[in-house]
């Protein structure tokens, strides 16, 4: 109990202390009882928010000239079955029938073919100027120079010898590199 309480009078304690129990009682079921007065539940949208008719409308019309145009196509496409049965892509004019200068550009596609085929067999002869051999060679050499003079190993030889490019890397101590 509370002390407001205690310092009042009452005729009966006992009735006094059932009263106010009753009275706590019926105020906490109210608070357990007791319904929100805010309303936060999602607002009711109108029906014409959830379906577009305009956006509606103009996909059925464009529905249904898709329709209209699939429909003449095929009408079109069986009537080329029925009566033509074939490839209408013949032209009989005469006008298209023999060209002027064939005999011209026929000539100069002979000489450009037989000029090619010269300068192929030019660049089929020519003795190459670098030697790849070589080039691996020095290549090995300078790699070995490498690693006699870092601490530690570099990262190009790591590389060279995790894809199995070490052509002979282990018998570099073997080389005389002076």
């Amino acid at each position: 109990m509370d002390r407001g309480r205690k310092a009042m009078p009452v005729q009966n304690k006992a009735c006094n202390a059932r009263y106010i129990k009753t009275c706590q009682e019926m105020h906490k079921k109210k608070l357990r009882d007791m319904k929100c007065s805010i309303d936060n539940k999602m607002p009711a949208t109108a029906s014409h928010f959830k379906t577009n008719a305009k956006k509606n409308a103009i996909m059925e019309e464009r529905f249904a000239t898709i329709e209209r145009e699939n429909r003449m196509l095929l009408e079109k496409m069986s009537y080329i079955m029925r009566f033509k049965g074939g490839i209408d892509n013949k032209n009989d004019s005469l006008q298209y029938g023999r060209s002027l200068n064939k005999d011209c550009r026929k000539r100069e596609l002979q000489k450009i073919t037989k000029q090619n085929q010269l300068i192929l067999r030019r660049i089929q002869e020519a003795t190459p100027t670098f030697d790849h051999l070589q080039w691996a060679e020095e290549a090995r050499v300078n790699d070995g120079f490498m690693q006699n003079i870092c601490e530690f190993q570099p990262q190009t030889l790591k590389r060279m010898t995790g894809l199995g490019l070490d052509d002979g890397a282990d018998d570099l101590d073997e080389v005389d590199f002076s």
